[in-house]
């Protein structure tokens, strides 16, 4: 008996795993939440599968989520005068925004459900 064999792939080089940092994966979560920005396109930006964004998401919703007495904290907060106009980053003219140490900016009217932004400043660090 005679088989025939198909096509074979050679595979020449070995990828290695990249390691992100908790740092990093925080970053890009964020960078993948904000309104203009896709996860595909932050995805393609790092280089990833979007599939590992998501999981990278879920993970810091789980962990953000999760019942923990210490995850109340104050946190130090300027009161500015800017009764009237509108916020620069957001355009609201309603409501605060939230300016978090890395820079990143979040606009909150005020129909805001707090749990919400509570879980969304959990996972950039903020809460």
């Amino acid at each position: 008996m005679h088989s025939t064999v198909g096509p074979v792939e050679v595979i020449t080089s070995v990828q290695r795993r990249r390691r992100w940092s908790v740092e990093d994966k925080q970053r890009i979560v964020a960078e993948s939440a904000r309104p203009d920005r896709t996860v595909l396109q932050v995805a393609r930006t790092h280089g990833i599968a979007p599939n590992q964004l998501f999981g990278w998401r879920r993970q810091f919703l789980a962990a953000a989520t999760a019942v923990d007495a210490e995850a109340t904290a104050f946190v130090p907060v300027q009161i500015s005068s800017g009764a009237g106009r509108s916020m620069p980053s957001t355009g609201l003219s309603t409501g605060i925004e939230i300016r978090l140490p890395s820079g990143v900016a979040i606009g909150v009217g005020n129909d805001v459900d707090v749990e919400v932004l509570r879980r969304v400043l959990s996972v950039l660090g903020a809460g």
